[in-house]
């Protein structure tokens, strides 16, 4: 038997079938902690935006138009929620004395990958460090998650030449700490 497509699971979620809220819950809540965590980098913030961003897309899944870009749309409401939440959290910061929590793409790597790996990430970190909010963000969406430029696009609410700029913005800043076979 095939599993349900994500335009079935929201027609019928639409309709109010809670089964269908629990399978896209199921099926996109890797990909929303992932985009949460690259964005947010706060660990400890992860699961309540996850939750936050879930809660709002079920709420106004009325509002998706086009079902075939559920997964960008995904991605949108949580940036949003993540970026909500950074900015409260650095404004915080200017009344308590408390670290900043980030996380680092060099330390959600796998146990098993070699020192070679780990050391490449922790360049990558130092030059993402250089790059814009903006930028950074079109950038470990297409690259740290693998995201088409379609969903990049959507995910930070911009045209797809937008995010073409953003992607190559961030690529210029990074500087040779990269080289991607997919570079814009």
């Amino acid at each position: 038997m095939h599993a349900p497509t994500d335009a079935s699971l929201v027609e019928r979620a639409r309709g109010g079938d809670e089964y269908a809220f629990d399978l896209l819950y199921r099926r996109h809540v890797q990909f929303v902690a992932a985009v949460v965590l690259r964005v947010c980098g706060r660990s400890s913030d992860l699961e309540d935006v996850v939750q936050e961003t879930f809660i709002i897309a079920f709420d106004k899944l009325d509002t998706l138009v086009h079902v075939k870009a559920l997964r960008g749309w995904l991605a949108q409401i949580a940036i949003s929620r993540a970026d909500r939440r950074s900015r409260w959290f650095r404004w915080l910061r200017l009344f308590r004395d408390e670290p900043d929590e980030k996380a680092a793409l060099s330390s959600m790597v796998s146990t098993a990958a070699g020192p070679h790996v780990h050391a490449e990430l922790r360049d990558i970190d130092a030059a993402l460090a250089k790059v814009p909010e903006p930028e950074r963000t079109a950038w470990l969406l297409r690259f740290g998650l693998g995201c088409t430029l379609e969903e990049v696009a959507q995910g930070l609410g911009c045209s797809l030449a937008t995010a073409k700029r953003r992607l190559s913005l961030a690529h210029g800043l990074m500087g040779d700490a990269v080289r991607l076979e997919d570079d814009p």
